[in-house]
């Protein structure tokens, strides 16, 4: 009987410990490599042959991982269906299964499936806005960008006020929403996105400035006094005396020109590692505190230039700028949650603890003092083993967005990073395109 028992606390235990030392991807950095050295259509048959390889727990992360490398290759609609689909599974998740969740309490949160962190919900809206505006879809683009506000005020309206994340607005979200009204060459649209310029200048002068350290682009400003220019000259007035000197070009202008803007994606977004302390319990019991923390990977940050030339070999340029920190939201981001990470790993491991005394009691008195030490070996072992912190994340994203603009005359432009060419466009009056170009320099 006393072996039987023996036998069956062993199994119990290593039955745990595998379940809770599983990872839930290994293809990741495999994805991540061709990413890197460029090679976007071979990155998207890798991950298309290894969906099974995330795990089932792990959808939301192979959907927006393949949505975003989609969107790497050029293939936009394909990516818009499995942004579609990413956004459809993050919100089934926002209802979890009892079941899910106890097993979260009994051992780690890999038993559940990967919910996202807050900011990466987001990220899907802009990167579908943009999937959307490089199709010159303007009014489904403008259906995304305004969903980042909605996505944001759902997310934070989950916590206490005294939890809530500083990443509660977005200003590049704003700033985007504000080109693609303007992008409609219609009073209405111009009305609009003066409503949008004016919430991304405060968003980068107050929030992104002091959390990210990220001031506001020129190209706000530059649009922001076009538009004022046109609409309300008191206004434009103090936007002049605000932002000081800023070469602009009137709307009426633009109008006559055609606008191109590049959306560059530069770097590596933070990866996630584990910080654990082991904790000794009463009675001779031990166990482990552990939290992700991201660390930045190295991406070192070059000047770029946009550039177009002309079939008349008439070159354009444009000095690339920083729009969107995601590196630093996703850490600041998780800086938020860490009190509600560690609150729920001390009480799972008060719970744990509060059982395994049951246990050990019980075995003592069942069977004897050898099965109640052995009991108490394993729950330690099985305390340091399954008390693990979620690693998984979005591992595609780029670092940071970058932005540049080029206005030109009609006519047919080869365009340029730097000295790589990345499209050609045959370019009429009043055009408006944009280019998304992905980097990891």
């Amino acid at each position: 009987m006393v072996i039987k028992k023996n036998l069956f606390i062993l199994l119990f235990f290593s039955f745990f410990s595998m379940q809770c030392s599983s990872v839930p991807t290994n293809i990741q950095p495999q994805i991540n490599g061709l990413v890197v050295a460029g090679k976007f259509r071979a990155a998207m048959e890798t991950i298309a042959d290894n969906q099974d390889a995330y795990g089932k727990n792990n959808r939301l992360l192979y959907d927006m991982d393949y949505g975003l490398i989609l969107q790497f290759a050029g293939e936009y609609e394909k990516s818009i269906e499995y942004f579609n689909r990413a956004k459809r599974a993050y919100d089934e998740l926002l209802t979890v299964s009892l079941s899910q969740e106890v097993s979260t309490w009994l051992v780690n949160d890999y038993l559940a499936p990967y919910r996202g962190e807050d900011f990466e919900r987001v990220m899907i809206n802009i990167f579908q806005s943009l999937n959307f505006a490089s199709l010159g879809l303007w009014e489904e683009a403008l259906v995304e960008a305004r969903d980042v506000d909605i996505q944001l005020r759902l997310i934070n309206s989950q916590y206490q006020p005294n939890q809530k994340n500083v990443y509660q607005e977005d200003a590049f979200a704003r700033l985007l929403m504000g080109l693609l009204y303007e992008a409609q060459d219609t009073l209405e649209g111009y009305n609009d996105a003066l409503i949008s310029y004016r919430k991304a200048l405060t968003i980068y002068e107050n929030d992104f400035a002091k959390n990210y350290g990220l001031g506001i682009p020129q190209i706000l400003k530059e649009n922001i006094l076009a538009v004022t220019q046109m609409l309300d000259l008191e206004e434009f007035k103090e936007y002049q005396e605000k932002l000081g000197p800023v070469k602009y070009v009137s709307l009426e202008e633009k109008r006559q020109k055609a606008q191109v803007y590049l959306i560059h994606y530069d770097g590596l977004s933070p990866i996630k590692h584990q910080w654990s302390l082991p904790i000794p319990l009463p009675n001779g019991y031990v166990t482990q505190l552990a939290f992700p923390q991201y660390d930045k990977r190295n991406s070192e940050k070059k000047e770029k230039i946009f550039k177009a030339i002309s079939r008349a070999n008439e070159e354009t340029v444009s000095a690339v700028e920083k729009g969107q920190d995601i590196g630093a939201i996703a850490i600041k981001n998780l800086d938020n949650r860490r009190a509600r990470v560690i609150a729920k790993a001390l009480l799972r491991s008060g719970a744990k603890y509060f059982l395994e005394q049951q246990g050990e009691s019980f075995l003592k008195r069942e069977s004897g003092q050898t099965s109640a030490r052995i009991f108490k070996y394993l729950s330690n072992l099985y305390n340091i083993t399954s008390e693990q912190a979620d690693l998984r994340s979005w591992q595609t994203l780029p670092e940071r967005i970058e932005i540049a603009r080029l206005i030109l005359d009609q006519g047919e432009y080869d365009f340029f990073v730097n000295q790589k060419k990345i499209r050609h466009f045959s370019l009429g009056s009043g055009d408006v395109k944009f280019i998304i170009y992905r980097s990891a320099e």
